[in-house]
Parts: structure tokens; sequence; C-alpha cells
């Protein structure tokens, strides 16, 4: 039976470009503690190869036919928990990071970076950290800024009682209800809900859970 090298850090390949999977595995080669032991072509491939090689780090693309690189990630962290998971990726969108992260991916790389940057991901994902792309962390911060600032935004508009209704309607709950949540008459709260109609120009309460939700006011 073959024994493993404790020395060397295992790494699969998932991907469906031929080229750019070849390319990828001649640049890990140069390492002389990196050993590329499998390379695949669509996620249900990966998913049966993870099972017989064994990798210490999978390089996944998130789009890949079969079985795309967030379900891939889900199911091997499920059945071989010790593989660790990169993510490669076009896109720097928050979306994109937090999906794959939640998934259990240890790490998310854009596919247009250096090679330099992939085998620094290996190592620390390898030892056991999480690695993100630099620019995607710049992007996913900002957005995130730019979220929390259009969250404030209600605060030019509304009232904080009136937001506290709102954040009630959006909950949906009747104006009873509502009274007895934020310790007010119901006729209280028909004049807030009044009130914050004509301040959004909307039609009905529902219309105005919506314009919150747009406004990123309140959870989509």
């Amino acid at each position: 039976m073959e024994s493993k090298d404790e020395t060397l850090i295992r790494i699969g390949i998932a991907d469906d470009n031929e080229p750019f999977r070849e390319t990828l595995s001649e640049i890990l080669a140069f390492e002389p503690d990196f050993q590329v032991v499998g390379l695949w072509r669509h996620g249900a491939e990966a998913l049966v190869g993870l099972g017989r090689v064994k990798p210490d780090v999978v390089l996944v693309d998130i789009n890949m036919p079969m079985l795309n690189g967030v379900d891939l990630t889900k199911r091997a962290r499920e059945k071989f928990p010790h593989i660790k998971v990169i993510i490669l990726s076009m896109h720097d969108d928050e979306g994109y990071v937090l999906e794959t992260l939640k998934a259990g991916a240890a790490g998310y790389l854009i596919k247009d970076g250096s090679g330099t940057e992939v085998v620094r991901a290996i190592r620390e994902v390898a030892a056991g950290r999480a690695y993100v792309h630099p620019q995607v962390t710049r992007t996913v911060i900002s957005q995130f800024r730019d979220k929390a600032k259009l969250e404030d935004t209600w605060r030019g508009l509304l009232t904080q009682r009136e937001m506290d209704v709102l954040r009630q309607l959006w909950m949906g709950k009747a104006n009873d209800e509502i009274a007895q949540s934020l310790n007010i008459t119901t006729k209280t709260v028909k004049n807030h809900i009044s009130s914050i109609l004509t301040k959004l120009d909307v039609g009905d309460r529902t219309q105005a859970v919506v314009c919150a939700m747009r406004r990123h006011w309140l959870p989509l």
C-alpha cells in the first residue's frame, strides 16, 4: 500500500475549462510541497474523485455542469470534512461570496488572479485558516457599507415609532397585535400607518413593506 507523504499538500482541481485546469495544474507543480492528485471536468466527477484520492485541498470552479461549485462544496464537506475547499469564481459580489462560505468553503479566489495568489491561498487553507482574495474582501466590505447607508436612510423620512410600526407590518401583524407589541392604542397604530403611507407615497400597507424592502430598510 502506497504511503502518504505528510509533507506534501495534496490538491484536486475541479473545473470544466480544460486549458485553465491544465495550466493551473502546471503552475502548482512548480511548488515542491504540492502534489496535484486529481483533475475533474465537472462537479459530479469531482465528488467521486474526492472519495478516491482524498486531497487536502480542492480548487472548485463555482460554475460547473452537473454539479455546481456551491453544491459540490456542500456535499464534499458532508462526506469528506477534512478536505478544504477553495472556490474559483469570476464574481466578486457579496452574494456569491457569502453563499459559498455558508456552504463550507474555506477560501474564495477570483479566476483571473495570479498563480502566486492561488499558491498563497492553498497554503493558508491547508494550515487551517480561511483565505479570501483581497479584491473580494474590499468589494464585500464596500457593499456592506453601501447597504448599511441605505438601511439608515429611513431616518430622514420616518420617525423611530413609524419605523417600529413598519417592522411590525413586515412581520405580518394586524393593528391590534401591533398596538399590543408597542404598548400603544390601535388608533395610534392607524395614525402611524396613515403617515407611513403618505410619506412613502404608497396605497396600502403591503406596498409600504415592499417599498421598505426595496430600499433595504427591511430584510428581503
